[in-house]
């Protein structure tokens, strides 16, 4: 390849779609790495957030299936293949991981190591017992994220994942402190949002992004 074909491979304007599930069919649950299914409601949800989006070429999913079963519908419908990302998965929350939001709200900070609200509060010091801390699972996503800005051959790409890992991206796109709570408590992602992410590439392969409303 010469210089100018490079150039022009890497030099471009592209649109990175990121879409939460839809509402889960076991509702009031902490559902981190739990694989639970979408309601039926969850999986109209996401029909019409998508509905429209007509310029993707690539299509990216969590392994979970509330994530997984629609990108595999919405590929099939577009011709596209799917690729299955595990760094895209929502965070590892161990022992607390698909119990009820009530039950971990009466756990008492005599009967645990950490409460979640304890976590919530400061997740930089505290994380479920067995379950990923906030490091790790930043530096999971961060992972993905350094790859799809890093590939040569970037596309259009509508990814289907969590709110955790949208909230992350939104704050590596605004450049927002990685190490704090604002983003993680400023910013809420519902069922089904979607959220549009434009990214520039220059002549010297720097990446620039901007968050589309």
């Amino acid at each position: 390849m010469d210089k100018q074909q490079k150039k022009q491979q890497y030099v471009g304007e592209f649109t990175l779609y990121l879409l939460r599930h839809g509402e889960i069919a076991t509702p009031g649950i902490l559902a981190g790495k739990t694989d639970v299914s979408l309601s039926k409601h969850g999986a109209q949800q996401v029909s019409q957030a998508i509905n429209g989006i007509s310029d993707v070429n690539r299509c990216i999913s969590s392994p979970l299936k509330r994530c997984k079963d629609s990108a595999y519908h919405y590929a099939q419908q577009q011709g596209l293949s799917l690729d299955v990302e595990d760094n895209l998965q929502e965070m590892n929350f161990g022992d607390w991981d698909g119990k009820s939001y009530q039950a971990l709200w009466d756990m008492t900070e005599s009967s645990v190591s950490c409460t979640i609200g304890d976590f919530w509060q400061d997740p930089w010091k505290n994380h479920a017992p067995n379950g990923e801390t906030i490091q790790e699972f930043t530096e999971r996503v961060d992972r993905w994220w350094q790859a799809f800005c890093d590939d040569e051959a970037m596309q259009n790409t509508l990814v289907f994942t969590h709110a955790g890992v949208i909230k992350h991206i939104i704050a590596r796109v605004l450049q927002l402190p990685i190490q704090g709570t604002v983003h993680m408590s400023s910013i809420e992602v519902p069922y089904a949002g979607l959220v549009k992410v434009s990214i520039f590439r220059d002549e010297q392969a720097k990446v620039w992004t901007k968050l589309m409303l």
